[in-house]
């Protein structure tokens, strides 16, 4: 029987095959938070909190229907403001 090829002596994909197709109708978490102007973790949170029409939980993460987009945003309203913990509490003093 011959020796067969040991997986660390094949090829490595090339960028070009990296990429992400482009023909697909659904996106990532980082992709819908960069089109509603949310942070991603942030998006997460909400996500997880309620359960919106087209938006299907993966092993992965998050699947997102590409036309529920403005439905999304609609129902999750305005990104929370960004919490910055070394501002918080601070005071002025003279």
């Amino acid at each position: 029987m011959p020796p067969q090829k040991s997986p660390k002596k094949q090829e490595k994909a090339s960028a070009a095959e990296k990429t992400k197709s482009a023909d697909r109708d659904w996106l990532t978490t980082a992709e819908l938070a960069t089109k509603l102007g949310w942070r991603e973790h942030s998006l997460r949170d909400a996500l997880r909190q309620s359960g919106l029409p087209g938006v299907h939980r993966t092993a992965f993460g998050y699947k997102i229907e590409s036309a529920s987009v403005d439905e999304l945003g609609a129902a999750l309203g305005q990104a929370p403001a960004k919490g910055n913990s070394s501002l918080k509490g601070k005071t002025k003093t003279s």
